[in-house]
């Protein structure tokens, strides 16, 4: 007679505990992926967005050059003059002490200079006056002069693994008006 012999009981839990393992492993793979994607997301829309603001200053620079007594041109001597104020903290990031942060805004065909709000939170990514400000230097008694330009981005990642996510990027344009 032929004896034929089957998988045993133990043996079918310890395949589906295997099995289970790289499932679960898989899973948590694909979730980090997922996150990352996300944080990478979040800083090319940001970085869109800095980069904007940087525009939206050089494309004033030269409307000065061009006209300075129009509006553009007063709104770069607003930037270039700009008041001093006390430090700002926002959600954890914190403007320099004694500047006015600021960001830039097209309405309508005026791009307007808008003092900075830490009460207004970004969404999942920083936009200018949600969480992304300028701040700007200007130069003393050095030709030809310059401003430096500091463009701020802070927002709260998605996710658990997202946290405060910062950048900063400095940019020096320089100064037609002096």
């Amino acid at each position: 007679m032929y004896k034929q012999r089957g998988d045993t009981l133990v043996e079918v839990l310890m395949s589906l505990a295997v099995l289970s393992m790289v499932i679960v492993g898989a899973v948590m793979l694909m979730n980090r992926g997922l996150q990352s994607a996300q944080i990478a997301l979040e800083h090319s829309q940001t970085r869109q967005e800095v980069n904007r603001q940087i525009e939206f200053l050089r494309y004033l620079r030269d409307q000065y050059s061009i006209n300075s007594a129009g509006t553009d041109g007063s709104t770069w001597r607003s930037i270039i003059t700009g008041s001093n104020s006390t430090q700002t903290n926002y959600d954890g990031c914190t403007a320099t002490a004694g500047k006015t942060p600021f960001y830039l805004q097209r309405t309508g065909g005026v791009v307007q200079r808008t003092n900075f709000d830490a009460g207004l939170a970004p969404t999942t990514y920083a936009t200018a006056g949600r969480g992304l400000w300028i701040e700007t230097a200007t130069s003393n008694g050095v030709t030809p002069a310059y401003v430096d330009v500091v463009v701020r981005a802070c927002w709260q990642g998605t996710g658990s693994a997202g946290g405060q996510q910062r950048t900063v990027t400095a940019v020096r344009l320089y100064d037609p008006s002096r």
